[in-house]
């Protein structure tokens, strides 16, 4: 179970890196 959270957190990570680079190109 503990790895299925953790996986999500991850992935949840990801999914927000990926759009914060996508709204803010400017900052990366």
């Amino acid at each position: 179970m503990i790895d299925l959270v953790l996986g999500g957190a991850v992935a949840a990570g990801l999914l927000v890196y990926l759009v914060w680079a996508l709204v803010r190109p400017e900052d990366f």
